[in-house]
């Protein structure tokens, strides 16, 4: 992960969630660090979707919230499923 000084991120995200596509490829992440807070966001442009996690961080770990937004041929959110993850740092 790529964090500047004013806290904006750039790195990758791959997903592994069980009953979800696009899964085992590495996706652009972008989004913002506070020190005890995160936001990112990641385009899965191969299953025309986009999912933003917003979360609190504590310690090693950060339990976060999220919303995955499908989008017709033109980009516009068409449905949109919720859900948490636990996120634990990994050295």
């Amino acid at each position: 992960m790529w964090c500047s000084n004013n806290g904006r991120i750039q790195s990758t995200f791959t997903n592994h969630a069980q009953g979800f596509q696009c899964q085992g490829i590495p996706y652009p992440a972008s989004g913002a660090v506070k020190p005890t807070s995160l936001y990112f966001v990641v385009t899965f442009s191969q299953c025309n979707s986009f999912t933003r996690w917003v979360g609190r961080t504590n310690g090693s770990q950060m339990a976060a919230s999220w919303t995955l937004f499908y989008v017709d041929g033109n980009g516009r959110p068409q449905k949109k499923l919720k859900g948490a993850d636990t996120f634990t740092r990994v050295w």
